[in-house]
Parts: C-alpha cells; structure tokens; sequence
C-alpha cells in the first residue's frame, strides 16, 4: 500500500499542472502579505465629526428670527466657534473631540444662556469651564479630563444608589437605575484604569479596547438585567471580556496587519486555494488514468482493484495536509519578512460562551484546531470530487460537479436558515462546517454537534461506497 501511495505522489508532482497550481498559491501568499502590511485598520480608529464652514457660516448670516429656531441657531453658533478650536488638531486626536463634545456642549449652553435669560453668574461659570477645558488642552492635560469624567461618575453613581434604596421604585424604575449604576461603574473601572496607567486619550490598540467596551456597555446591561434573547448577546460578552483581556495584559490581540492576524484568519485567506488545489488533485485522480489510457496498465499489476483505488484515496486524503502545510511554511516565511514575527508571541484570547471563561491559546494550537474543525468539509469535498473522477471517467465534469456543489451548499444553508427547513438539516452541507462548534460555539442551523458528525460519517460513506462499487465493475477494454 505505501509503494503504491507513493506512485501516485510521483505521478501527481510530475505534472506541470501542480506546479502552476502551487506557484499561483505562492504568488497569492506574497499579495497577501502585501496588503496586510500595507493596511491601515482606519475602522477601528475614533474619528470625530468635520463640519462644512461655509454651510455654518451661511446659515449664521441669513438666521431670520421670526422663521428660525433659536435652538438652532445657538447650536450652529457654538458648533462654530468649537470647530475653530478643534480644527488646529487631527480629526482622529483627542484634542479635536474634547472641542467637539465637551467644549461643544458647554459652549451651547452659553449661547442658550446669553439669548435667554443672560444670567450673569452661569455666563461667567460657563464662560470659566470653557476656558479651563481651552487651558488643558494646549497643555496636552488629558488626565483633566480623565478626572472630571471620574468626578462626574462617582456623583452619578452616588446618585443611582440613593434613587435605588428608596422603597416606592417599582420593578421597571428599579431595573432601570440598576442598569444605569452598572454601566457607570464599568465606564468609572475603565476611567480609573486610564489614570493609573496613564493611558492618554488617543487611538493606540489600549483606547481601541476601552472605546469597544464603553461602546457595549448598554447591551451588556441588558443582557444583565433584561430578559432578553442569549444569542444576541454572544458578540458582546466576547467583545466584553476579549477587551478586558487586552487591557488586564496590555497585549494588542487585535492587530490586524500582523503575521499573527494572517495566521489566525489563514483558513479565511486560503480556503479556495486549498479547495482549488484539493479538488484538482481528487477530480483527475482516476479520470486522468483512463483519459490517458494507462488504466490498463495499473490494473495488470498484481494487486486488487480495490487496493488500488484505496492507494488513490489516501493520497487524495494526504494531499490535504500537504497544500496546508505548503502555504503554512509560506506564510510563514513570507510574513515573517514583511510583517515581523514579533507578534507571534501575543496570543489568541477567546471568550467561551458554554463555560463562561476566556481561553488563551498560542497562535500555532489556535491554527491546529482550525484546521482539525475545517478538515471534515475539505474531506468531504474531496471525496466528491474523487467519486466523480471514477463515474465519469472526465476530470473537468468531476472539478466543475464539485464547485458546483461548494456553490449549490451557499444556496441550500441560505434557505435553511432563512425558512427553518427541517429536512434541510439532514444535508450534508449545513452539517459539514465545525468551526462553528469551536470555543462554545454552536450551529447557526440549531444541530448539535454529534448530529453533524453523524450526517457527515453517513454521507462520506455512501460516497465510498458508490465509488468503490462502481470502479471495481469498471470495464476497461475498451478503453
């Protein structure tokens, strides 16, 4: 068996095909690479609002106070005189937000002021908050405002306890403040953290990780607090707790320009290579043999057919290893030069939902576990794909069934999920996908993972056996 193995390794890499394939996956390794150097994650930057001057401006100059609300016309007022601050700093900076909101805010409320009942005392207080915000910004003094915002929270938080220890609240009433308290010691925790790690206010991958979960802190009360829908609520408690371990070890685990991120997403980037070059590989594995005529040949040695065809499918089954572990040694090397190998060292934190803890792994034990939950589907498609070489003898309809069948699989999972068909459940192509059970993950579909397990083992032996019956009544004289 393993001399007849390796006869069909040699034959597979003495063809030209494999190594255009091969230097096409090599090509699309190095443009990878390419692009994740050259990325720049501008999603996850704070980027505040620029206004249009001129918009302002015109706005300011015909405001008719008969047609025109003063609220309006205070806001633009205000707007205008923050945006002439903010605009000799970065639109990303946190100098232009502090304008933008804080100065903002303020500066509204003095415009009110002035138009309404001109109290000269609030004027003067007001007018006395701006300036101090004016004085700490041009004295790059984040760790004011780090300290106002903790002052205000400590008042508010103060304030929900006593609203919470009076006896007339109601559920709804109680409910609410109890919400309101949470989210406001979470954004005091994540305040405090700021000041004693002196973490100045910017877009560093520390911020990033306080912004996300201030941005999630509602949700995360809800989930708390209401009696929602679980499921819903999976995407915060991982965001949650994957940005408290950002903070608690001051490890940028959301990267996303590093071999470390190519490595984690390297199923994602390389799929279709692997399939592309899996299925060639199955889909002219016996078909190639009785194009070329030297079938006969192969079935004169002195072993059983089904030995044979056994041989042709381990080596279908080896290939797959081989093309990952092909573009894993790539990426590797091709990454490491362009993006570092630094990051390798940071590893992959996950949030388990079924046991409710965060799991650490090392970036290469996070990428055999993807690859051990993506090896089923790539079996199965390459088992298609060798049953469709031995019935119809073509390697181009045994390629071209196979796509057709990755393409079909998009459509049926669609209206699985959309229309809830129970009879879909028992394809195989809603079943096939593991990486939806990885770190307490479930089906999108609702199967367990013992169902999709079984569906799979049914459908790759009926599979095989087909093949193995059909090719071992072959007939081959006239071929």
């Amino acid at each position: 068996m393993i001399k007849l193995v390796k006869n069909e390794f040699f034959k597979i890499f003495h063809k030209l095909s494999t190594y255009i394939v091969l230097l096409i996956a090599l090509i699309f390794v190095v443009i990878t690479n390419i692009i994740y150097f050259y990325f720049d994650d501008q999603n996850n930057q704070q980027v505040y609002e620029v206004i249009d001057v001129e918009e302002i401006n015109y706005y300011i100059d015909n405001y008719d106070p008969n047609v025109d609300s003063i609220d309006d016309y205070t806001y633009n007022l205000a707007l205008l005189d923050s945006y002439n601050l903010a605009k000799n700093y970065d639109y990303t900076s946190w100098q232009y937000g502090v304008f933008m909101n804080e100065y903002l805010n303020l500066d509204i409320n003095y415009y009110q002021e002035q138009y309404g009942a001109a109290d000269e005392e609030v004027l003067a207080q007001l007018s006395g908050e701006m300036l101090a915000i004016i004085q700490a910004v041009e004295n790059s003094d984040w760790q004011y405002f780090a300290k106002t915002e903790k002052s205000n929270l400590e008042w508010d938080i103060a304030n929900y306890q006593e609203l919470l220890s009076q006896s007339n609240l109601n559920s709804n009433e109680k409910n609410e403040y109890e919400k309101m308290l949470f989210i406001s010691e979470e954004q005091l925790e994540l305040v405090n953290y700021r000041i004693l790690n002196n973490v100045e206010y910017g877009n560093d991958y520390l911020n990033q990780a306080i912004y996300d979960i201030e941005a999630n802190l509602y949700s995360l009360a809800q989930y708390y607090y209401d009696d929602v829908d679980k499921d819903e609520y999976e995407t915060v408690l991982k965001n949650y707790y994957e940005n408290k371990y950002i903070l608690e070890e001051k490890m940028d685990t959301k990267n996303s320009n590093t071999l470390r991120s190519v490595l984690i997403n390297f199923f994602s980037e390389y799929s279709f290579l692997i399939l592309v070059f899996v299925i060639m590989i199955a889909g002219g594995m016996v078909s190639d043999e009785f194009s070329r005529g030297t079938i006969k040949s192969l079935l004169t040695v002195p072993y059983k057919r089904s030995s044979i065809l056994t041989a042709k499918y381990i080596t279908v089954l080896l290939i797959i290893p081989f093309i990952v572990i092909f573009l894993l040694i790539w990426e590797f090397l091709v990454g490491g030069i362009l993006l570092g190998f630094d990051s390798l060292s940071i590893p992959v934190a996950i949030y388990n939902i079924t046991s409710g803890s965060l799991e650490v792994l090392n970036v290469f034990s996070y990428f055999i576990i993807n690859f051990l939950a993506n090896l089923p589907q790539l079996i199965l498609l390459a088992t298609l794909a060798f049953a469709a070489s031995v019935i119809l003898n073509s390697t181009a309809f045994a390629i071209a069934i196979t796509f057709c069948g990755i393409i079909a699989s998009e459509i049926i999972n669609s209206f699985a999920l959309m229309y809830n068909i129970k009879i879909l459940n028992y394809f195989v192509t809603t079943n096939w996908d593991f990486t939806a059970f990885l770190f307490g993950g479930h089906s999108v579909f609702g199967l367990s993972l013992t169902h999709s397990i079984i569906i799979c083992i049914i459908y790759l032996i009926i599979m095989l056996v087909v093949t193995f019956l059909v090719f071992m009544k072959k007939d081959i004289k006239n071929v």
